[in-house]
């Protein structure tokens, strides 16, 4: 798949906003991978892809993750929409030519994962600190994403523990063990 097709199936797959929230995630990651000596075009698919199941309702994100046959645990099933549009997007994708690492950065770049890999790690933040992003914090993670990747990855780990813990939101069990995994 190329890089104009991604952008082409997002594109038909998402609103206009989700799009360029893609768009911009693509760029961003495509540029942490150039720093990291990553694959730049595993990065930019995944970058245009990652979101295309984000629009779904959630009865329509259960049903497709059953008939693939992806997990659904008790916090999959609590918030469909925030959890299984990453492995759903992975899953759907499967077979259409994408490596195994662009495969892996779609899947995992909402809760992340113990053992990521690199193109994996440069989604993950590119997503949460795009330059459409605009939260407390996310200009310090923009200055890790530059200085050291996986001190970028444990940092919005750590943020993402800390809003779902201050919302009282339950926590994915991937995303806890990469925290602990950045942080032993």
């Amino acid at each position: 798949m190329t890089v104009a097709e991604a952008e082409a199936i997002a594109r038909a797959r998402v609103s206009r906003k989700l799009a360029e929230h893609s768009g911009r995630v693509a760029a961003y990651a495509a540029d942490l991978a150039e720093r990291w000596d990553v694959d730049r075009e595993d990065v930019l698919l995944a970058g245009w892809l990652h979101d295309i199941c984000k629009e779904l309702d959630a009865a329509a994100m259960l049903a497709r993750a059953r008939a693939l046959g992806l997990p659904i645990g008790p916090v999959e099933a609590a918030r469909p929409t925030q959890l299984l549009h990453a492995p759903l997007a992975a899953a759907e994708l499967g077979g259409r030519g994408l490596s195994q690492a662009c495969l892996e950065a779609i899947a995992c770049h909402t809760t992340g994962r113990a053992g990521m890999g690199p193109a994996a790690r440069c989604l993950y933040v590119a997503d949460a600190a795009e330059p459409g992003r605009s939260y407390q914090g996310v200009e310090r993670l923009r200055e890790l994403a530059v200085a050291d990747l996986d001190a970028a990855v444990a940092e919005s780990a750590g943020q993402t523990l800390m809003h779902l813990v201050h919302r009282g939101a339950p926590i994915h069990p991937s995303s806890v063990e990469l925290y602990n995994e950045l942080h032993l």
